[in-house]
């Protein structure tokens, strides 16, 4: 008997939802059904192995508790780790911008994590990431806190004065960053500075650092916003008009539009500072979407 013949009550209570790492329909992710001693380790946001067009490809699991009959049910091969490596904003993020943005999930996910660094990580044996605490903050409200920076006080400093608890810095560009440095130097213990330019191995320990939460403080330009940031608080986003979109896959993303998925599934409080708003943000100041935070 062939295994679309099974009755569903066989495998009920363990269709599993994932966004394969090679392709996806829409914005939506696939079900597959997983073996029970296989389904008792998924978590969402952990990675899998599932049988995908004529091969084998990865898989980020997305939805543990599935209500979608497939028609031809394929079954997960293998639990490649336990360990979550997206977080569940980060899940709804893509679905978020997959639908915003018109484009598959599959192209989304890559934004948030790359096969290659995935493929870096096994060979790692995921040995340096350490397991996740559900936090215990509940962020409920979707609104982004908008500073504008008018007073006689110098940017960087009202930067340095919007640091507070573990935070997330994002700047627009490696040259900001090296300029508030000179006015405020690293200090190694608390702060970690990632530059936009790393090798794979450097990816890979920029991604491990920053899961793990093992700095106060990240200062980074927009990459970070792909990044899981379940162990920060804060993030304090720099405005700069000239840096207001990424290019991939023929799309281009905003990433203030990404920030905005995040707000209302993240726990972190987003502040976003500038000298110069863009006509977009006043916009958004103005309807309701930011809420003006006073010096």
């Amino acid at each position: 008997m062939s295994l679309t013949l099974y009755p569903f009550v066989k495998y009920s209570k363990v269709l599993i939802e994932v966004i394969p790492f090679g392709g996806s329909i829409d914005n939506i992710g696939l079900t597959y059904f997983a073996r029970d001693e296989l389904a008792k380790s998924i978590q969402i946001g952990c990675l899998v192995e599932v049988p995908f067009r004529n091969t084998i490809d990865y898989a980020i699991v997305t939805n543990t508790e599935s209500r979608e009959i497939p028609e031809n049910p394929k079954s997960i091969v293998r639990i490649v780790t336990s360990i979550p490596l997206l977080a569940p904003y980060q899940i709804q993020s893509i679905f978020d911008s997959s639908s915003y943005y018109f484009v598959h999930t599959h192209h989304i996910l890559s934004l948030f994590l790359s096969k290659t660094l995935v493929r870096y990580l096994e060979k790692k044996d995921f040995i340096a990431l350490l397991p996740q605490i559900s936090s215990k903050r509940k962020n409920t409200s979707t609104i982004l806190g908008f500073y504008h920076h008018t007073s006689d006080v110098p940017f960087f400093q009202a930067i340095q004065e919007h640091i507070k608890g573990n935070t997330v810095v994002v700047f627009p560009d490696d040259f900001s960053i090296e300029a508030y440095l000179r006015t405020y130097p690293l200090d190694s213990e608390t702060t970690l500075v990632i530059p936009d330019k790393l090798t794979e191995t450097k990816k890979y320990k920029a991604f491990c650092s920053v899961y793990n939460g093992e700095k106060n403080i990240i200062i980074w330009t927009r990459r970070i916003l792909y990044y899981n940031l379940s162990h920060y608080e804060n993030i304090l986003y720099i405005e700069d008009s000239l840096h207001k979109s990424a290019m991939r896959f023929g799309h281009t993303y905003k990433h203030l539009e990404i920030l905005r998925k995040m707000a209302p599934q993240s726990n972190c409080n987003i502040t976003i500072l500038s000298t110069l708003p863009s006509i977009e943000s006043m916009y958004l100041l103005h309807t309701g979407v930011y809420r003006w935070i006073k010096h």
